[in-house]
């Protein structure tokens, strides 16, 4: 395949499926992995026995883990060197001495000649100490966005090469040898931001691996970690959340008992709500009914959630109602009608009554369009919010 050829099929792989916002955004990264890619090697060194695009498809899985490892290693080597900096320069008594230090990790940092000299002459005006930590800080911003741009484009990838081979997925992911590679990732990166992209990486292939095999199977090492990785105070928040996602499907016992702890925790008035608290515990409902099949514990813990203090909570779970199974949902919309007092969440709830499988049943619609003409002066959002949730509830009894 001639280099223009194999240019165009890389294009055609990299580009598929992506929003022109996207594409626009991250345009001059998609470029620069197209030209390293069409340079590798072992992608032009496709066996006969193998389906083009498919071979694309596994080569560029591999360049990326390849360059993700390669940024990865840069990325430890600029933190260790900036720690080295900032310790020598602590010790460091004599103005002469200061500077020296300030210019050899400016050549640490990339500086040219030319551009050091600069730096010297600059240190008269402005240069300082303040100034090379802002030159790492942009290198260190510069790596840790393509790392979560390569982390990203490997999840998509991925995430496609399975849905190819869905016939025999376990396999195929075993094929992929991404479980190691995550596991070595993690264990190497302290850095919050890329662990978050692993994560989230990690949980789409998880949910969709979890679509065609019952019980999924993976490293020891990598689950350990993801539980510990759970339970440290330091993680954040939305990472929490993608760990629970993945933990769902491999530890689903020790997930629902970490979510009914959480559930159970006292919560504080409504004026001093703990934000984060309440982003995790939002987030539950749509954890659980992302499973491709609800137990027993996904709905108790849906209950649960359905009556919690919080009003943001209770309409989370209302807000997945379109997944929920129908008698499930019915039932959930009745009782929550009959006890639901914010207005927010009535709302939300009536707002669910617009699902064709419940219309049977919530013989509502006749009724609301009969008020209607009476209230035509109202807008639909604030003929709503006066509809009595308990008006409702008579007319489905």
């Amino acid at each position: 395949m001639s280099n223009h050829l194999l240019t165009k099929r890389l294009e055609n792989l990299l580009f598929a499926d992506i929003a022109s916002f996207w594409l626009d955004l991250y345009r001059q990264k998609y470029r620069e992995l197209v030209d390293e890619l069409s340079e590798w090697e072992l992608i032009k060194n496709q066996p006969d026995d193998y389906e083009e695009d498919d071979w694309l498809l596994l080569q560029t899985i591999s360049f990326l883990t390849h360059k993700i490892d390669t940024l990865q290693s840069q990325l430890i080597k600029i933190d260790a060197d900036h720690r080295r900096f900032i310790e020598r320069l602590n010790h460091a008594e004599l103005k002469a001495e200061r500077e020296f230090h300030i210019l050899d990790y400016a050549y640490t940092l990339g500086a040219n000649r030319e551009q050091l000299k600069k730096d010297q002459d600059a240190f008269q005006r402005w240069f300082d100490e303040g100034a090379i930590i802002n030159r790492y800080q942009d290198k260190l911003s510069e790596l840790e966005q393509s790392l979560k741009f390569l982390i990203g484009k490997l999840g998509d990838l991925t995430n496609r090469y399975l849905r190819i081979h869905s016939g025999e997925i376990t396999k195929s992911w075993l094929t992929l040898n991404l479980e190691s590679f995550f596991l070595g990732l993690l264990e190497k990166s302290e850095n919050e931001a890329i662990r978050n992209s692993i994560f989230r990486a990690l949980a789409n292939q998880v949910n969709l691996i979890s679509e065609y095999v019952s019980e999924t199977q993976f490293d020891s090492d990598l689950v350990e970690l993801l539980l510990l990785s759970l339970e440290k105070q330091s993680t954040p928040h939305a990472a929490k959340v993608d760990i629970l996602e993945i933990l769902i499907n491999l530890r689903p016992t020790f997930t629902h008992y970490f979510m009914r702890s959480q559930i159970d925790l006292d919560v504080l008035p409504n004026e001093k709500i703990e934000a984060q608290h309440l982003f995790l515990l939002a987030s539950f409902s749509k954890i659980i009914c992302k499973q491709p099949k609800l137990s027993e514990a996904n709905y108790k813990l849906l209950i649960l959630l359905a009556k919690h203090t919080y009003p943001r909570v209770r309409q989370s779970v209302i807000e997945q109602c379109a997944l929920l199974p129908r008698a499930f949902a019915l039932k959930l919309l009745t009782v929550r009608l009959q006890k639901e007092t914010h207005e927010a969440v009535r709302l939300t709830l009536i707002k669910q009554l617009t699902d064709p499988r419940l219309t049977k049943e919530l013989q509502v619609f006749s009724h609301m369009a009969k008020t209607t003409e009476n209230c035509t002066k109202l807008c639909p959002e604030a003929f709503i919010t006066r509809v009595n949730a308990k008006d409702i509830v008579q007319l489905t009894s």
